[in-house]
């Protein structure tokens, strides 16, 4: 039924939590696929120890996530793709809350249940009148909520056709960019059901520092985007990004999509959030 890619690299102290979320789910109809993209811990022994036939171990060099990600997909067996980092966990029914969105939605491809963070750190969330829906304008709750998260989605081989795979350039943002070209070829279903649990203090997990330029939101070509919402999402994006080089003092990030962008707007908002600091 579900085919669930975990790329690994340099998670010894939190990989095998991760794979016993996924052992432990009330479904059991599921294959997990561990790409070891290089680890150089004791990651990949701790999963040898593990022993399910449902797991598979694929080794390659380290090409980061979206390579390890992509070869789970080229490799997986079951129409049903699922991706979990190596860090993260499911609580035991996430599988089985999928399952019952898929009966509700049948003829969708791309389904997601809802997240929270390990640590106390909020999360906006629209309200909603249901438990499970249809995301009625993704481009525009996305502006504020994040709708997505590369543990809590499932989708239909069929999607990665049509849109392509993770962007292996990218360094940081790359599941955006997937989620972004999903939600303009399909309609996504949500569930309000928090099915998983983002780790933010899981070892190897930094969000300072980063190379801006391998940035999904350092190669959006603003200017090229015709639909009003599609903009509208990307330039929040962008100042959002912005905003964060502020905090962290990255000057050469600030000016670095400044410039690439060239948009008056996100000069004078960004230099007014400067004078408020």
């Amino acid at each position: 039924m579900f085919s669930i890619v975990i790329p690994l690299y340099n998670k010894e102290n939190s990989v095998l939590n991760t794979i016993m979320s996924i052992l432990n789910q009330s479904c059991s109809d599921f294959e997990v696929l561990i790409i070891n993209d290089g680890s150089t811990d004791k990651s990949i022994s701790i999963v040898e120890e593990i022993k399910d036939d449902r797991i598979r171990i694929i080794s390659q060099e380290n090409q980061g996530v979206s390579s390890a990600r992509n070869r789970g997909i080229n490799e997986a067996k079951y129409e049903w793709i699922c991706f979990l980092d190596a860090d993260d966990l499911w609580k035991e029914f996430h599988l089985t809350t999928l399952l019952e969105m898929m009966r509700f939605y049948s003829n969708y491809k791309v389904y997601t249940t809802s997240f929270e963070y390990s640590i106390d750190k909020f999360i906006f969330r629209h309200k909603r009148n249901k438990e499970i829906f249809v995301i009625e304008n993704y481009f525009e709750e996305a502006t504020k909520e994040l709708l997505i998260c590369v543990g809590s989605v499932v989708i239909h081989r069929d999607c990665f056709k049509e849109v392509g795979n993770f962007n292996k350039l990218l360094s940081r943002g790359e599941d955006k960019d997937l989620w972004i070209r999903l939600a303009r070829k399909y309609p996504i279903v949500k569930s309000q059901k928090i099915t998983m649990t983002y780790r933010l203090d899981a070892e190897n997990r930094s969000d300072s520092r980063e190379n801006v330029k391998k940035t999904y939101e350092a190669n959006v070509r603003l200017k090229e985007i015709k639909d009003k919402r599609d903009y509208k999402l990307h330039k929040v994006m962008i100042m959002n990004k912005i905003k964060k080089s502020i905090i962290l003092r990255d000057w050469r990030s600030f000016f670095y999509l400044l410039f690439k962008h060239n948009v008056r707007l996100l000069m004078t908002v960004m230099m007014l959030i400067i004078l408020k600091y």
